[in-house]
């Protein structure tokens, strides 16, 4: 038996590709939904801090809870009121709203946690507890 050979052209490779895109669309409607926050991580000698991008966003739209060893970061952001007459035929800058959540280590204290937002980043700041912060040891303190 001969293996079969199937020519792909450019149309049909683009045809392919564009239902590809739409099933999986379709299997993850839960997370395509939602917009995706993009955050970044990283840890200091005092503590970590969390950086993300909400442009748009007001202070006063944002909420940060710690509970748990939990921090949970939510906005909201209403539709602005269209008194102009205007026809949008795309609308992609509407009304958003976003959850994100982060384990966060024992060492943390969820007391201290700080938070500020500047041109558009959300900057979150986690001090470390002291006894989770490097120390020094003598040597030849034991007898």
């Amino acid at each position: 038996m001969l293996p079969t050979i199937i020519h792909r052209t450019p149309t049909r490779r683009r045809a392919d590709f564009d239902f590809d895109r739409l099933f999986n669309g379709l299997l993850d409607l839960d997370r395509s939904s939602r917009p995706v926050v993009p955050a970044d991580l990283y840890e200091t000698e005092d503590g970590y801090g969390l950086e993300l991008e909400l442009p748009g966003f007001a202070e006063a739209e944002i909420e940060i809870t710690v509970d748990r060893g939990v921090l949970t970061i939510s906005g909201v952001r209403a539709e602005e009121a269209d008194a102009n007459g205007r026809v949008y035929h795309v609308r992609e800058r509407r009304n958003a709203q976003f959850t994100r959540s982060f384990s966060l280590p024992a060492s943390i204290r969820g007391e201290d946690v700080a938070a500020h937002l500047d041109a558009g980043v959300l900057t979150v700041e986690l001090p470390k507890s002291p006894e989770a912060k490097p120390h020094r040891v003598a040597v030849g303190g034991m007898k």
